[in-house]
């Protein structure tokens, strides 16, 4: 069959959204409040902006998404948890390669991690 596929930013911004929020000890992504909740629940895609960033290529893909952690976790441990959740679901997802992702630490809070 003739034709092209190309996925959209918006769902990239999903699949990264998803999986970083499945990581134990990331509490939520930066500039995720309830406002932005209730804003992405009626289909508003702002907080991407804020939260992630994506610069596509034609097969790859290079990611920033900033985050905000459990206080006491380990840093680098739970942001290596993150990048590789999120390249191995774009990868089975949209088969796409992930050149780079970087995890910005925008904040430490206390309570328990909202995981999807």
């Amino acid at each position: 069959c003739d034709g092209v596929v190309k996925v959209h930013e918006s769902v990239v911004a999903s699949i990264v959204r998803k999986a970083t929020c499945s990581v134990d000890g990331v509490v939520r992504l930066a500039g995720s409040s309830l406002v932005d909740n209730i804003a992405e629940i009626v289909g508003s895609k702002k907080m991407y902006d804020r939260a992630i960033a994506i610069d596509m290529g034609p097969t790859s893909v290079k990611i920033e998404v900033k985050v905000i952690f459990a206080y006491g976790v380990h840093i680098p441990t739970v942001a290596a948890a993150v990048q590789t959740a999120v390249i191995e679901e774009m990868n089975r997802i949209t088969g796409m390669n992930v050149e780079k992702i970087n995890v910005m630490v925008m904040d430490l809070e206390d309570g328990q991690p909202e995981n999807e």
